[in-house]
C-alpha cells in the first residue's frame, strides 16, 4: 500500500465525525458511563488511525528524537481501544451498579498490559525507524517481538468479545436502525480481528524464516480501514438513521398535507362554517395538519343530507368496470359521494336521511396515520379520478365541477 496517510486520516475523520453524533447525548447525560464508553471508543479509534499514518509516524519520531516512538503510541492507543470496547460491552450488558466492578477489573487488566507494552518497548530499544513494517522487521527480536505480540493479542481478545456480544444483540434488537448499527459494529470488530490475525501470521512467518510481509503491510491495513469505517458508521447509524427517518416522515406528512388540499378546498367552499376564523401559526405544521383533517371530516358530516344515495353504487360499478379494487376502489366511491354532495349542496338539493350516511372506506388509525393515508387517497380521487367524474356526470361537463365556481383566493393552501 503506497503511503496510505490520506486514507488513514479520512478514516480518522470518519471516526471523529461519528463521535460528533454521540457527543450531544454525552452532553445531556454527562454521568452516563455507557455514553462515555462509546465516545472514548470512537475517539481512540480515530486517534489510533491518525497516528498510524506514515506521515504522522515520521513527524512523531522526528519531534521526539526517539526512533519508532510512534509504535508504542499507536499500540497503546489500540490497546486502550480494546479496553474501551470491553467497557462498552460491560455497560451494555449490565446495570451500572453491576457493571462498575467488572469495568474496574478490565481497566486494571489492560492497565497492566499498557505498562508491559511500555516496558517491553524500552527494553527492546528498536533504533532503526520502520514506518510501515515495524511488526515484521522486529518480530524476531525478543523484547520488541513480545511487545508486538502482546498488543495484537490484547486487541484480538477485545474484538472477539465485542463481535460475539454485538452479534447476539443485533439478533434481538427491536429498532431497525439500532439493529443495522449493531451489525456494522460487529462487522467492524470482525475486520479488526482479521487485522490482528493477519499481523500475527506475518510475525509467525518471520519466526519460521518465511516472508509473509504482505499480510502486515497490505492486508492488515486494508482490514483496519474497512473495519474502522464500518464501526464508525455503526455507532452513528442509530442516531443518524432515526433523524433521517424522522425527516422522511415529516416530508411525507407535508406532501400529504398538500395532497389534501383539493378535497379540503371544495368542502370549505361548500360549507364555510367548518373553517374557524382563527388562523393557525404558519410554523406549527402539525397543528395545521390536524386542523385540516378535522375540517375535512366536519365537511363530510355537514354534507350528509346532500349525499345522493345513487352516487356510491354508480361509482362502485364504474370503478369495478375500470379494474379498480381494494382501498383504491373504496376511495373512488367515497370521493364520488363527496363530489356529488358538493354539487347537490350548490344546487340546494337534499336527500332522505340515511341515504349517504355510511363511510365508503376505512379511516382508522388511533394516531391519525391511517386516517391521513385514507383521506389522501380520497382527495386524489376527488381531484383527478375519471371514474369519479364519470359517476357524477362531469366527464363532458367541466362547468359542473364543484371547484369551477371557486374564486382564485380560495385556492391558497393555507
Amino acid at each position: 500500500m503506497n503511503d496510505p496517510t490520506g486514507l488513514y486520516w479520512v478514516c480518522s475523520a470518519a471516526s471523529w465525525a461519528a463521535l460528533g453524533f454521540k457527543l450531544p447525548g454525552l452532553w445531556r447525560e454527562p454521568r452516563n458511563p455507557m455514553r462515555w464508553s462509546v465516545c472514548s471508543t470512537l475517539f481512540l479509534a480515530g486517534a489510533a488511525m491518525f497516528f498510524a499514518a506514515p506521515v504522522a509516524i515520521a513527524r512523531l519520531n522526528a519531534h521526539t528524537g526517539v526512533p519508532n516512538i510512534a509504535a508504542p503510541v499507536v499500540y497503546c492507543l489500540l490497546t486502550a481501544l480494546g479496553v474501551s470496547s470491553h467497557l462498552l460491552i460491560t455497560y451494555w450488558r449490565h446495570p451500572v451498579e453491576r457493571a462498575r466492578p467488572v469495568a474496574l477489573r478490565w481497566i486494571g487488566a489492560y492497565s497492566a498490559v499498557l505498562l508491559a507494552l511500555v516496558v517491553l518497548f524500552a527494553l527492546g530499544d528498536p533504533r532503526v525507524e520502520r514506518r510501515t513494517d515495524f511488526d515484521t522487521y522486529y518480530a524476531t527480536t525478543p523484547a520488541t517481538g513480545a511487545f508486538i505480540v502482546l498488543y495484537l493479542a490484547a486487541l484480538a481478545v477485545a474484538m472477539t468479545i465485542l463481535a460475539r456480544q454485538v452479534a447476539g444483540w443485533a439478533a434481538v434488537a427491536g429498532r431497525p436502525w439500532l439493529r443495522r448499527g449493531l451489525r456494522l459494529i460487529c462487522a467492524g470488530a470482525v475486520c479488526a480481528l482479521g487485522f490482528c490475525v493477519a499481523k500475527l501470521l506475518a510475525v509467525a512467518a518471520r519466526w519460521a524464516g518465511r516472508d509473509w510481509d504482505t499480510l502486515n503491510t497490505e492486508v492488515a491495513p486494508a482490514l483496519a480501514v474497512v473495519g474502522l469505517l464500518m464501526s464508525a458508521l455503526g455507532y452513528a447509524l442509530p442516531v443518524g438513521g432515526e433523524k433521517l427517518s424522522g425527516a422522511r416522515d415529516r416530508l411525507a406528512r407535508r406532501r400529504a398535507y398538500r395532497a389534501l388540499f383539493p378535497l379540503w378546498n371544495a368542502l370549505r367552499a361548500a360549507t364555510p362554517a367548518i373553517v374557524p376564523p382563527a388562523r393557525v401559526p404558519w410554523w406549527d405544521f402539525e397543528l395545521r395538519l390536524t386542523r385540516r383533517l378535522a375540517e375535512i371530516n366536519d365537511g363530510r358530516l355537514a354534507l350528509r343530507s346532500h349525499t345522493d344515495p345513487a352516487a356510491g353504487p354508480t361509482a362502485r360499478r364504474l370503478g369495478e368496470e375500470a379494474g379498480l379494487t381494494g382501498t383504491e376502489l373504496l376511495a373512488v366511491v367515497e370521493a364520488a359521494r363527496l363530489r356529488a354532495a358538493v354539487t347537490a349542496k350548490a344546487g340546494h338539493r337534499t336527500f332522505p336521511p340515511g341515504g349517504g350516511a355510511e363511510c365508503a372506506g376505512p379511516i382508522g388509525g388511533a394516531d391519525g396515520i391511517g386516517e391521513l393515508d385514507w383521506l389522501v387517497q380520497v382527495s386524489r380521487a376527488f381531484a383527478a379520478s375519471p371514474v369519479v367524474r364519470a359517476s357524477t356526470g362531469e366527464a363532458h361537463d367541466p362547468a359542473a365541477r364543484p371547484e369551477a365556481d371557486l374564486s382564485p383566493a380560495h385556492h391558497r393552501e393555507d
